[in-house]
């Protein structure tokens, strides 16, 4: 019998059934000599003031945003209970600044903020859906407690959140946070484990792929997968939100996907987005073949039978994603760091595990002007750090569910790093939260928690 993460947020359990993957064959791993950089990730000279996973966030004249999210790490996948506590949902928002690792917190609960039990409820969900639009953050669905009910939900709010009222809150306590925030609420908005996205103000908002889970989390539970892309309008009248849902698009099997990476890209000199990999297949499987996302909500999945499809072979669950686009050779790259993974390198050699492990590899993704993609695993990883607590001395594994914030490097409008602006070695970023594990397979949570480290993220040109 197989252990298998058959999970809302990576949980492990045992099923007989063999996990068949979306293919049975997988795209090759080529050396990071085939691209035009390196990097190097090394320990930040700061770090969070706890463990926070599966958090939403934004950056504020470059200060980091947490909200939400969870501060332990794999959860339980008990028979009964509760395996999602509520006392380990985050209820504290910490505005960070990475030029001198300072600290401000605050917790929802704090007399100042003025929300009610459900604002707070909603506001300390895992696996919500966020997007940053200029000095807004938005907030979408998510997975917690209803304290009036005492059950477990999927939330059908959309919470706007003005950023500048929000870290002067933070500071001062004033004005309250209930009052830098907007709500509106939808069934359409009932998910997690998904992404939220925005082009343009030409564009509606996209709400890809995730589930609705009601209930307590067992390890035999299933929600029910959205198995497409959702999108809206969000409509601002005297002064109160409400969204119009666009018609639905229909729903497609192979977009059966939660927990995965959906990021923006340039392709061709066009934006859009890509949902790479992700779980679950009806037997427990990944997702190897990419979806392709235009900005208008359509979207398409090559053919998983051809022998020239792309498929993913490593950092299949939700890590941090680095974007870079060379305007000039008109290449997409993203780099996958760490994460949980059917693919990884022993000793040089690629092999598989159908138990999906931590790992601290880093894998590049390529997609060039005529979307072929290709992946290449790169020299470094993350560094070597023991655990000083379960599981003493061995490698603590870093990646799922943390986050990527870039530094003062130059964006497309999207958020894609300009590749061709980078000549030398230049820190390009910070990765920072999520899981950290004590083991590469684990069936218990107390060999995993929340990751208190952040990591700086330096690109290396090659010459």
């Amino acid at each position: 019998m197989k252990r298998f993460f058959c999970h809302l947020f990576f949980s492990l359990t045992i099923f007989s059934l063999h996990a068949d993957n979306q293919t049975t064959d997988l795209s090759p791993v080529g050396n990071e000599t085939s691209l035009p950089f390196s990097v190097e990730i090394e320990l930040a000279s700061f770090s969070l003031p706890t463990g926070i996973q599966a958090f939403a966030s934004a950056v504020y004249k470059d200060q980091w945003i947490f909200v939400a999210g969870r501060t332990n790490g794999l959860h339980a996948f008990d028979d009964v209970g509760n395996n999602f506590p509520p006392n380990f949902q985050n209820k504290i928002i910490y505005v960070i600044d990475p030029s001198t690792g300072g600290v401000l917190s605050r917790s929802l609960e704090d007399p100042t903020a003025r929300l009610t039990q459900e604002q707070i409820d909603i506001l300390s969900v895992t696996k919500s859906q966020f997007f940053q639009k200029g000095d807004k953050l938005y907030i979408v669905g998510g997975y917690g407690i209803n304290t009036t009910s005492g059950e477990m939900e999927t939330k059908t709010a959309l919470t706007e959140i003005d950023l500048k009222k929000l870290v002067k809150w933070v500071k001062s306590g004033k004005p309250s946070l209930r009052s830098c925030i907007r709500q509106a609420f939808h069934p359409y908005l009932q998910v997690t484990g998904g992404a939220l996205y925005q082009d343009s103000d030409h564009n509606p908002f996209l709400l890809a792929l995730g589930q609705n889970f009601a209930g307590l989390y067992h390890d035999s539970s299933n929600g029910v997968y959205t198995q497409q892309i959702r999108a809206f309008n969000l409509v601002d009248k005297n002064n109160k939100l409400s969204i119009i849902p666009k018609e639905l698009s229909t729903t497609n099997p192979d977009y059966r996907r939660r927990d995965l990476n959906v990021v923006p890209v340039i392709i061709n000199n066009k934006p859009g987005y890509i949902a790479l990999s992700g779980v679950f297949t009806l037997t427990d499987g990944v997702w190897t073949v990419p979806i392709f996302i235009s900005p208008d909500g359509k979207s398409s999945e090559p053919d998983p039978l051809s022998a020239g499809t792309f498929k993913q072979a490593m950092n299949n669950y939700n890590c941090p994603v680095i974007g870079l686009y060379s305007a000039h050779s008109k290449d997409m790259y993203m780099l996958l760091p760490g994460g949980i993974s059917y693919g990884f390198f022993s000793g040089g050699v690629f092999q598989t595990d159908n138990e999906f492990p931590f790992i601290n590899q880093v894998t590049t993704i390529k997609i060039d002007k005529k979307k072929r993609c290709s992946q290449y695993l790169m020299n470094n990883e993350y560094p070597y750090i023991v655990s000083t607590g379960t599981n003493p001395g061995n490698q603590l594994l870093f990646g799922a569910e943390a986050q990527f914030f870039p530094a003062d490097v130059d964006l497309f409008r999207n958020g894609v790093i300009r590749l061709d602006k980078i000549k030398s070695p230049t820190v390009i970023g910070y990765i920072a939260g999520g899981i950290m594990s004590t083991l590469p397979n684990t069936n218990t949570r107390f060999d995993t928690t929340a990751s208190p480290y952040v990591f700086l993220v330096r690109l290396i040109p090659r010459q």
